[in-house]
């Protein structure tokens, strides 16, 4: 009996012993793990926000403060002090702010992320066009239309205006010309019809070159080209009488014809023939630039 009273005590002594041990004992101190990093949006525009947030857990037994600190590329731009319980997660959040563009580098502890500054782009007026501002006294009267080509610098490129330089010869016989914007398949984006009294008349008999011209201007309502497209001219079926389109014979031609209606569609006049030819001063189709131009903008990086 004594022998089981003996062990009993010793085992309740070890209990104690062990009670005493636990409570006496100190908890783990904190530790912390950033568990996530998140960038979003992930790419901006140069001058708009990042949001960055790390996701930081306290792997320890204590509560503690976690210093989270933000680098960019290898540098350190922010610091934030974050309580967290043993066991709880906390969050820390940046904003920022790039004004130049490039790709960027984020770290928060261990975790790490990016993400991509494009530039501010910014609206540009440009004037396309193949003729150098003189037609050199040279105008071309054709029995059809005039049809130029142009490539845009940059997609999308917004076409708002298109330019004209040139006369009406004699008493008018057709009264309207028209203006069509083609896309690089040849299908009508644009088309209207202007009265040919926006140029001046000009009296010059035939064979004479006219004297009295002007740039008439074309409003264009926004037309978006992603690709190649062309600007036609009508002119219509009058020999001579009607619009005359300024010629620039500087300028290897490598994008300028003539067009006709053939059943009421267009066809492009290749080579040219002595029947579409009227009153023109140019037969030689390589010198032969119209003085047609297009005005429109562009989207570009912001100096």
């Amino acid at each position: 009996m004594n022998r089981h009273i003996r062990f009993s005590c010793i085992i309740i002594s070890l209990v104690i012993i062990a009670i005493l041990f636990v409570a006496c004992a100190k908890p783990a101190p904190a530790q912390f793990e950033v568990v996530s990093l998140s960038v979003t949006p992930q790419e901006v525009v140069a001058g708009e926000k990042v949001n960055i947030t790390a996701q930081v857990k306290n792997t320890g037994g204590t509560e503690g403060t976690y210093t989270a600190v933000l680098s960019i590329d290898g540098v350190k731009v922010e610091g934030k002090d974050i309580a967290i319980l043993p066991g709880a997660a906390e969050t820390a959040s940046f904003i920022l702010v790039r004004d130049k563009a490039g790709s960027y580098q984020v770290s928060v502890g261990e975790s790490t992320s990016s993400f991509t500054v494009k530039p501010k782009l910014v609206a540009k007026e440009v004037e396309l066009k193949y003729d150098d501002g003189s037609a050199d006294g040279n105008f071309s009267g054709v029995r059809g239309g005039y049809l130029i080509e142009f490539i845009p610098p940059v997609a999308p490129f917004t076409i708002q205006k298109v330019r004209l330089f040139g006369t009406i010869r004699g008493m008018v016989m057709e009264k309207t010309f028209e203006v069509e914007i083609w896309d690089n398949d040849h299908k009508i984006l644009f088309e209207k019809a202007y009265p040919t009294t926006m140029f001046p008349i000009d009296f010059s008999g035939p064979g004479n070159k006219p004297q009295v011209f002007r740039w008439v201007e074309i409003e264009v309502p926004n037309v978006e080209i992603l690709d190649k497209f062309y600007v036609h001219v009508w002119r219509g079926d009058s020999e001579v009488r009607g619009v005359h389109i300024g010629v620039d014979e500087n300028t290897q031609n490598e994008h300028c014809t003539i067009t006709t209606r053939i059943k009421g569609a267009v066809k492009e006049v290749d080579p040219w023939q002595r029947q579409y030819l009227c009153d023109c001063w140019h037969k030689d189709k390589s010198k032969a630039n119209w003085m047609i131009r297009v005005a429109g903008t562009m989207m570009v990086p912001e100096e």
